[in-house]
């Protein structure tokens, strides 16, 4: 991908959990400037879906979640990913509102296992949302796995993924203040990983269940939903 016909592509990602817990990472990728234009769009959203995979380490080992559906500690998540990436330049009139401008919001239901109840119940979520909001499901499956793998906790180090550290107090990327680590050689044998995701979280933020909120980074330029 050419440096000089770059644009920031904007991701708005809500993380899902037990009891109205949520966890909120703002990510900006660059992508060819010619993919926003409108015969691209696909294109982008695709890109953006591949891309946001490999931050998902990152944003998994930030916090430890209960299922979104049952409260045992998840494992596991579903993805909704919608476009609007039709949105005119940020602070353009649009349907009697300042436009956000274009981006990317993906819907990330954490859930305790896929091959069970709970996973039945964040795809019958998934596609009651999709209807909502007019905007296909966009799931792509090898990235949605039903099987018997135990995958890791979420909360658990970005790199060895072990249960036990998701009980211990970790230390943050002090760069992206979202992928976590049990120590120092964790941390450096994922850096050839994370180095480039670190580059892309704009803001992050924690909502307990009394709707507190906790800072991870600071985000001055928060997308606000459009309006209908």
């Amino acid at each position: 991908m050419s440096s000089t016909t770059q644009t920031p592509l904007r991701i708005e990602s809500k993380w899902y959990g037990y009891d109205n817990a949520r966890m909120e990472i703002d990510l900006a990728i660059p992508v060819l400037s010619e993919w926003l234009s409108p015969e691209n769009l696909r294109l982008a959203v695709g890109y953006a879906a591949d891309q946001f995979i490999k931050a998902m380490a990152d944003a998994k080992s930030r916090h430890t979640f209960g299922c979104e559906f049952c409260g045992k500690p998840a494992r596991e998540n579903y993805l909704n990913i919608a476009s609007y990436l039709h949105l005119p330049p940020k602070g353009t009139e649009w349907n009697g509102h300042p436009s956000s401008g274009p981006f990317i919001l993906i819907l990330v239901h954490t859930v305790c296992k896929m091959s069970g109840e709970c996973g039945n119940e964040a795809k019958k979520l998934s596609s009651e949302l999709a209807q909502d909001t007019g905007t296909p499901e966009t799931h792509i499956p090898e990235k949605n796995p039903v099987d018997e793998t135990i995958y890791p906790l979420f909360g658990s180090c970005a790199n060895c993924k072990t249960d036990d550290t998701a009980k211990k107090t970790l230390s943050v990327c002090v760069k992206c203040k979202t992928a976590q680590y049990c120590g120092k050689d964790c941390q450096r044998a994922d850096w050839p990983r994370h180095k480039e995701s670190c580059k892309w979280v704009i803001g992050s933020r924690w909502f307990n269940e009394n709707g507190g909120e906790l800072v991870y980074k600071d985000n001055p330029d928060r997308i606000l939903m459009p309006k209908a």
